[in-house]
């Protein structure tokens, strides 16, 4: 087997143990690497690394004051020189294989929430890369979602300020007028590939509260 990161061959011993299971996509070595977190302090929500103990970061209490939470926010990696490599080629050199590498490190108890919900790409993107990242990792991972979120927003978002981008029209809604009623007293995750500012979850999440659902988390697949 070829490990699909560094495409060195994996040496496995065939015996009827390994004949049976899901074989790994990463040799040790890459998974090593792809695994390393960070030492140091960390916001007590997002869990971004700070230079001190302070708490929350400067993002989430920014975010308290213009948005509704989620209950928590889950990361499944840091994102250093690797992962930043990973997701880059996963994402714009189209090496969707990839998919079956990050799905590797999803570590959530799914069971527990009646609905998962990736963030959508705009139709623009969709076009230029052929897939949503984010979806395709949950596929990847055999973990059921539902794709009723739409989003019409254009452009990079990280080019515009915070307040910028608070004062401009939520680009998320419904595919369909009756996804609402069917948030309604749900536990609800909401997925996404890499949190930076936090204000593209925020603004699905706010368009998702409008359904009444019984509580919202987050889970990222990295944290910038």
């Amino acid at each position: 087997m070829i490990c699909l990161y560094c495409h060195s061959r994996i040496e496995e011993e065939a015996d009827l143990i390994t004949m049976f299971k899901r074989r790994k996509p990463l040799c040790t070595p890459c998974r090593e690497r792809l695994s390393l977190w960070r030492s140091g302090e960390r916001c007590s929500f997002c869990h971004r690394l700070m230079d001190s103990a302070e708490g929350e970061c400067r993002d989430c209490r920014f975010l308290a004051e213009n948005y509704r939470r989620p209950g928590k926010i889950m990361c499944m990696m840091d994102y250093t020189g690797e992962v930043k490599m990973l997701f880059h080629r996963y994402k714009f050199t189209k090496d969707a294989a990839l998919r079956e590498v990050i799905s590797m490190f999803l570590k959530c108890r799914f069971w527990e929430y009646d609905m998962s919900i990736p963030i959508p790409v705009s139709p623009a993107r969709m076009e230029e890369r052929g897939y949503n990242q984010t979806s395709m990792v949950l596929e990847a991972a055999k973990v059921p979602y539902r794709d009723i979120l739409a989003t019409d927003k254009a452009g990079r978002q990280s080019e515009l300020g915070k307040r910028a981008r608070i004062g401009a029209s939520n680009p998320f809604y419904f595919k369909d007028d009756q996804v609402a009623p069917m948030l309604a007293g749900k536990r609800v995750l909401v997925v996404d590939d890499i949190y930076t500012t936090g204000i593209t979850v925020h603004q699905a999440l706010e368009k998702i509260y409008t359904g009444k659902p019984a509580g919202v988390d987050v889970l990222t697949f990295s944290k910038a």
